[in-house]
């Protein structure tokens, strides 16, 4: 076989090596994801790809590789001849993200009262402490982080294999609706205080009071969203805001 080919497969010959390093449209998109969950790139905000890429010190080839991911995860929508722009949201998509997020958070918080080990209890209060210590010095990046850590940890702990990838379909969408509770005066002090009840709970294996305070923790951001005004009033024909 000369040359590394083989007459038999043409298929083979057809095939060159994979480079190693990581493709650049995963990177032009990774960029976009991080600034648009962090709030960085506002909702409705549009995306040029050739400024974009003239900020990325790229070609606007990856960047639109980038775009077409962002549409299909739900994060950014495209308009006939005006281009891409970060999605809105009106208020009856973000009710219905979040009922099915405290769905399945609920779900899953009962299961991890049954089921986590010691060591995940203490590292769950070890994040809450760094939680805690991202809030008082006003580090609201390292926040959101604490906050999405935090949640995925107690999914873990369900040890359920179909939550994480039932959750994956809308983790991205909800983390961006995350960040925006961050920005309402008085919700991130809730949030962490709620976080520490819950882990009272789930530490007693309290998983029916656990469930209650989970679906009152996540429906009550869902209603300082909609009471703060931070949806959109506008949908197009196809669902998207």
């Amino acid at each position: 076989m000369p040359n590394g080919k083989d007459p038999k497969n043409p298929l083979v010959q057809m095939l060159e090596p994979l480079a190693e390093a990581p493709q650049l449209g995963t990177r032009v998109y990774q960029a976009l994801v991080n600034s648009i969950v962090s709030g960085q790139i506002e909702s409705g905000a549009p995306l040029r790809p050739d400024a974009i890429a003239r900020q990325l010190e790229v070609s606007t080839t990856p960047v639109r590789e980038a775009m077409h991911r962002l549409e299909g995860d739900g994060l950014a929508i495209k308009v006939p001849y005006q281009g891409w722009f970060v999605r809105e949201y009106t208020e009856q998509q973000v009710r219905e993200l979040y009922e099915l997020r405290a769905a399945i958070e609920c779900f899953s918080v009962r299961l991890a009262c049954r089921r986590i080990t010691a060591e995940e209890m203490t590292w769950l209060r070890q994040h809450q402490a760094t939680g805690e210590a991202a809030l008082a010095a006003g580090d609201m990046d390292a926040y959101r982080i604490y906050n999405r850590d935090l949640h995925a940890a107690i999914m873990k702990a369900a040890r359920n294999s179909y939550l994480f990838p039932m959750m994956g379909q809308l983790s991205l969408q909800s983390e961006v609706l995350m960040a925006k509770t961050i920005r309402i005066t008085g919700r991130p002090m809730r949030t962490i205080e709620e976080h520490h009840q819950l882990l009272e709970l789930i530490d007693q294996r309290d998983g029916k009071a656990a469930e209650r305070l989970m679906e009152h923790h996540i429906l009550s951001a869902l209603e300082d969203i909609i009471r703060w005004g931070q949806t959109s009033g506008a949908q197009n024909g196809d669902g998207n805001a």
